[in-house]
């Protein structure tokens, strides 16, 4: 195989492996092809079962790296043309031909990469300015079936807010979810500069006397005890309360959710996040609940909850429902606004590249 073509390669792969996964799970695998393809591959056993109903977040996370490597092929000089697969792991292909430029605007996209990470701070309670508005929504493109809903106004903000916080507020009240959650947080520096799958603890933003805390509520036994008078319910309108200071939630539609729909969200996901880094600006995905809600139809999943839990799942997808068309469904949804530079950042391993 041309050793240019595998340095290429390389190049392209590293720039699709630093698109933003589910607790950093980095669900793909990549396999090279002479002369010229590169297929996509999803390892959905990566991620967490309860949450990725038919393996959405995989989906998304390898539609993410799909964007990541266009740019990048575009930058070596390369024209790659996408074809979608439904053929077992394998969801797409890249066939990379000659003669390849970037855009100015994709130009702006591609420099972002390398600098585009989540912010969960708190952010600065400033509107979107109009040009930038404009940018985020011109990156919804006409041939698919995918768009974007802004929600700026401060009184719906804060209901779409309360409503994603859902999630935490049952994660701290229900033994599966409180275990999942608590499993993923590791400490260790190291660990996470080599990439270790999960959420280190610097990325959670948290003050002191809440990281301190972090080592007592990861025993289920102490946080059940504190769900009794409600804790839960105050970490949940404490961070609402902290989220709603975004400049506006982002929520992408579909008219349906199956394997095309996730894959194109997140290449739009990836292509509104990169034009907000350009932008100077910070994004957090903050979606949860609308995988949970989803999960939680199936039978054997929805006994795991409490009919109040259920519920409360139910009324918080119908708040994203109520800010999208009739006949759309809820992706996934983020924040965006003025959040300065995170405290940490989740680093990537270097991608799994077979040639063959």
């Amino acid at each position: 195989m041309d050793e240019t073509f595998k340095e290429k390669i390389a190049k392209i792969a590293a720039a699709a492996a630093a698109a933003p996964s589910g607790d950093n799970s980095q669900p793909w695998r990549f396999i090279a092809r002479t002369p010229n393809i590169l297929e996509f591959h999803a390892m959905p056993e990566k991620d967490n079962a309860l949450l990725n109903i038919d393996e959405s977040g995989t989906l998304i996370a390898l539609g993410a790296a799909l964007q990541n490597a266009e740019l990048e092929a575009k930058s070596l000089g390369l024209t790659p043309t996408l074809r979608y697969s439904d053929e077992g792991s394998l969801v797409a292909v890249l066939i990379l031909h000659e003669e390849g430029v970037l855009s100015d605007d994709e130009r702006k996209l591609h420099k972002a990469i390398p600098l585009r990470h989540t912010n969960r701070k708190a952010y600065a309670h400033q509107p979107l300015a109009g040009d930038v508005r404009e940018a985020l929504l011109k990156n919804v493109k006409d041939d698919t079936d995918v768009e974007l809903v802004l929600v700026e106004s401060p009184e719906e903000m804060r209901r779409v807010s309360r409503a994603l916080t859902t999630m935490e507020e049952v994660a701290l009240s229900n033994e599966t979810l409180h275990a999942l959650f608590f499993a993923d947080i590791f400490w260790s520096e190291a660990d996470n500069s080599a990439g270790k799958q999960g959420l280190y603890i610097d990325t959670l933003e948290l003050p002191p006397p809440a990281k301190a805390a972090f080592r007592l509520l990861k025993y289920w036994r102490v946080t059940k005890a504190l769900s009794k008078i409600g804790f839960h319910k105050v970490v949940a309108e404490m961070n609402a309360q902290q989220n709603a200071s975004a400049s506006a939630f982002g929520i992408i539609t579909a008219e349906r959710l199956g394997r095309r729909e996730y894959l194109e969200a997140g290449r739009l996901l990836e292509r509104i996040w990169l034009q907000a880094t350009a932008h100077g600006l910070s994004m957090q995905i903050v979606t949860g609940v609308t995988f949970l809600a989803r999960s939680v139809v199936e039978p054997e999943t929805a006994k795991l909850f409490s009919k109040d839990q259920l519920e409360n799942m139910s009324a918080a997808y119908g708040v994203l429902k109520g800010q999208i068309a009739i006949d759309r469904e809820p992706v996934l949804a983020f924040r965006i606004g003025t959040g300065g530079s995170p405290t940490a950042v989740s680093y990537r391993r270097a991608p799994e590249i077979i040639f063959a």
